[in-house]
């Protein structure tokens, strides 16, 4: 969200206007409103997606800290104090496949990105072609006993 806060056109400066106007909860926000003097960054101790009220909604928890700022420069040093940290609590390994093969990388994102008919017609056609060895070797077997 730092960064967001650094980069959106609408969060980044005291006189960035909204280009669209939105509805947040049942609050309506008009087209053209100024973001105000200043913005903020918040943290919270959980997030999770559930009906609420007004409908659907993210919900978070409880704040632990509110980063206010003017322009979007002034987060500059939160953000790579962030960067840091989170490079700093990862640990554990990355599955092999994350490495330097390049090609198994594409395979395994190409199976996670398939739809459930591409892989029903995926498995469709490998037992298809299961079916088509199989008669062919049992045709070849057969040829073996009537010589």
């Amino acid at each position: 969200m730092i960064y967001s806060a650094m980069v959106c056109p609408f969060l980044g400066g005291p006189e960035a206007r909204r280009g669209q106007g939105t509805n947040t909860y049942g609050e309506e926000i008009p087209r053209g409103e100024a973001r105000g003097h200043k913005g903020g960054v918040a943290a919270y101790d959980s997030c999770e997606f559930r009906e609420t009220a007004v409908g659907p909604g993210c919900v978070y928890g409880h704040p632990l800290e509110l980063l206010e700022y003017e322009r979007g420069e002034d987060l500059l040093g939160a953000l790579e104090e962030a960067v840091i940290d989170d490079t700093a609590a990862l640990t554990g390994t990355c599955p092999s496949w994350l490495l330097d093969d390049e090609t198994a990388v594409e395979a395994a994102f190409l199976r996670a990105m398939r739809t459930p008919e591409e892989t029903a017609r995926i498995k469709a056609e490998r037992r298809m072609t299961e079916a088509r060895r199989k008669r062919q070797k049992q045709a070849k077997a057969s040829r073996r006993r009537n010589r």
